[in-house]
């Protein structure tokens, strides 16, 4: 049985799991959604804020998957594209978990912190 890694704040309207690439989070709605039915729009609100802060910061591309296989609830992934990377497309996907990914600035995680805020976005910190 897969721990559905999102159970771990559901006051919050919203959680985030970051990963170690700079920028990088999974964002899923507290409430369990399957389908793009149940997603509610905060979710893709709160998604588009979070890609437009990163092109602020300097990410030419933020790419967006949604995925609900392994843990049934519909996430966001975030990945930016940061212009020194390597990885372009579906390798920077693949290569979400190698080494070495482009490690979160305090920059970053300060406009994490912000717009987690605006948001009310849970971040469970397993990362940065």
């Amino acid at each position: 049985m897969t721990i559905d890694p999102f159970e771990h704040a559901a006051d919050a309207p919203l959680v985030a799991i970051p990963g170690a690439r700079n920028g990088y989070l999974q964002l899923a709605p507290s409430t369990r959604a399957i389908c793009y039915a149940d997603l509610p729009d905060v979710a893709l609100l709160a998604a588009k804020d979070w890609a437009a802060r990163l092109e602020a910061l300097g990410a030419p591309r933020v790419y967006w998957l949604t995925l609900a296989e392994v843990v049934r609830r519909l996430h966001i992934h975030l990945y930016p594209r940061w212009s020194d990377d390597l990885a372009r497309g579906i390798a920077l996907f693949e290569a979400r978990n190698t080494a070495p990914q482009p490690p979160w600035t305090p920059r970053t995680l300060a406009e994490r912190a912000a717009w987690a805020e605006r948001w009310q976005v849970a971040v469970i910190d397993s990362a940065p």
